[in-house]
């Protein structure tokens, strides 16, 4: 604040050091200087200030103050004669103890200025402020500290730091007379969390007090985690984007005109309209996982993830994790974090083949994210949130594993929602030329062979057959006549030898709905098991010797038979 309204100041007598100091007040607005009154000065103005010679040249004076700067008695015989009725006359003495005390009230000022600046930033920090004495005493607290531990003032001011917050950073620092920086505590009387910092403060070498700055760790906390969280979610997108979790084919992809195939494409494109769990049954080899793909295609969130798990492929120690996934050091390999199948199905369709092979424990975890759509990585606390379907296929006989305690009851109705079976290749022998045909093509193309076909009879050999490894066990049959076949057209006779063999080897395994096989003659028959019996043993004098043992026959019969049936 201003000391008060300028006075008007006239000096008689010239004192350079008088004057400058008197300059540098007008200069700050603290008198108004009008000017000088000498007259043995011989310069008309000094640093802009006017110089009087005379009394007559001064005029009417309309000085506050007269300030004579100088011994001489002249000097106020002429003051006595220039003041007016409110008019004072300081000599030069008291004109210095005026000069003090003019400083030392700008001085004052100054302070005052600085402490309202200080008190404003204190008062708008975001960062809580606490102060302490030097005897331990809590002297100020900023409205910011209230804001962020819910504590009103009155219930800090006044009382020791030992009573409010004996563990907190400003206690050590008082005890300490030290620095304590990124301490982390809980306030009493608050639950709130905060990261602070504290330091001693020393004047003249003297301990004066304590303060502490702190911040609400819950809003640090909170923005890391959501930083966190979107990071993670963004490696997910990554990993669904790169990891190639795109379904491959769709119900046009699946050969068929016999009436069974007809109802499953039928239950599938219904099963692709809704959101619900399905559950794909059927033998090895029907094309379960071809069906998932197809009703995920067919879906509305085709464009989504579609993620595999096979749980009879996975070691039951691992498949935990890859279905959840695992946090870093989770255990000993779990060099970094990462996310699992369940976290990179989301927004998609998690396709769980061989289900049946599932271990209890975690089919009961299976159950928790069917009902609470909710999980935690191995070794991880949060809960992530998650949303898919769930397509899930077996060859087992899910309600006999569920009779024998094997396979959860409550997990087995959350799976049969939507079922549909893959029709075992036995039931649809008419689709068996459209398919022979479409493999044919797919295996050339994978192998590098031209195309090639088998003619009406050959094709008619493979109805013979009834196919217990269902379409798998079809295209193995066709890719292996097709590396012996020299033509385009494959031999019916290389077409009937495989499929004696194969049905030979179906019964010999025990093969579900194995038969005799009817493709060859008496005589063929003993050709082929003559050739494969010298194919295993060489035909070396050696090999022929225990191809022959084998057989049942002498060494002379078997070179008869060798002959007969033109084997060399």
């Amino acid at each position: 604040m201003a000391l008060h309204t300028a006075l008007f100041v006239l000096v008689i007598g010239y004192q350079r050091d008088i004057l400058d100091q008197l300059i540098g007040w007008n200069e700050k607005r603290w008198i108004s200087l009008m000017g000088v009154l000498d007259p043995i000065f011989d310069q008309n103005s000094y640093k802009g200030i006017q110089v009087y010679h005379s009394r007559e040249q001064l005029g009417e004076s309309k000085a506050d103050i007269i300030l004579i700067a100088g011994k001489e008695k002249a000097y106020w015989e002429e003051a006595e004669k220039i003041k007016r009725t409110n008019s004072v006359i300081i000599e030069l003495d008291t004109f210095w103890i005026l000069e003090k005390t003019v400083h030392q009230i700008s001085e004052i000022q100054s302070l005052t200025r600085r402490q309202k600046v200080f008190q404003t930033i204190l008062t708008h920090s975001h960062e809580g402020v606490q102060f302490i004495d030097s005897n331990g005493i809590v002297r100020f607290v900023n409205p910011s500290f209230s804001r962020i531990t819910n504590i009103p003032p009155e219930e800090r001011l006044g009382k020791h730091i030992d009573e409010v917050s004996p563990d907190g950073s400003l206690a050590k620092a008082f005890k300490t007379r030290a620095a304590v920086l990124s301490h982390t505590s809980s306030s009493l009387g608050s639950n709130v969390e905060s990261i602070a910092n504290a330091a001693p403060i020393f004047s003249d070498n003297k301990f004066i007090g304590a303060v502490t700055t702190f911040q609400d760790v819950t809003e640090v906390k909170y923005l890391t985690e959501k930083l966190m969280e979107h990071e993670q979610k963004q490696k997910v997108r990554d990993q669904q984007t790169s990891g190639g979790y795109k379904s491959k084919h769709s119900l046009d992809h699946i050969i068929g005109e016999s009436e069974a195939i007809k109802e499953t494409l039928n239950q599938a494109k219904n099963a692709a309209r809704s959101r619900s769990t399905v559950l794909i049954t059927g033998e090895s080899g029907t094309g379960k996982e071809l069906l998932a793909h197809s009703i995920h295609t067919e879906s509305n969130f085709s464009e989504q993830p579609f993620v595999t798990v096979n749980c009879a492929a996975i070691p039951e120690s691992l498949l935990e994790s890859e279905l959840f996934g695992h946090e870093k050091g989770a255990f000993t390999h779990a060099v970094k974090q990462k996310a699992g199948k369940i976290e990179l199905a989301d927004g998609g369709t998690l396709f769980l083949d061989e289900i049946g092979d599932m271990d209890l424990s975690l089919q009961a975890k299976m159950l928790r994210v069917l009902q609470e759509k909710e999980f935690e990585r191995i070794g991880g606390l949060k809960k992530i949130h998650v949303d898919f379907r769930i397509i899930a296929a077996t060859n087992a006989d899910l309600e006999k594993l569920v009779s024998e305690g094997k396979f959860r009851e409550d997990l087995y109705y959350r799976f049969n929602v939507i079922r549909l079976e893959a029709p075992p290749l036995r039931k649809r022998k008419k689709d068996i030329p459209l398919l022979v045909q479409e493999l044919l093509n797919r295996i050339g193309q994978k192998v590098g062979f031209n195309p090639m076909e088998l003619t009406e009879k050959g094709t008619s050999y493979l109805l013979e057959h009834e196919w217990p490894g269902n379409i798998r066990e079809l295209e193995n049959f066709l890719e292996r006549i097709m590396n012996e076949s020299t033509s385009s057209v494959i031999p019916d006779a290389l077409v009937k030898k495989h499929m004696y063999r194969t049905q030979v080897a179906s019964i010999k395994r025990g093969g579900k709905n194995s038969k005799i096989p009817s493709l060859l003659t008496l005589k063929e028959m003993e050709k082929d098991h003559i050739q494969q019996t010298l194919d295993h043993y060489g035909t070396s004098m050696e090999g022929k010797k225990k191809a022959a043992h084998s057989l049942g026959i002498s060494i002379s019969t078997l070179y008869n038979k060798i002959r007969d049936h033109q084997l060399e």
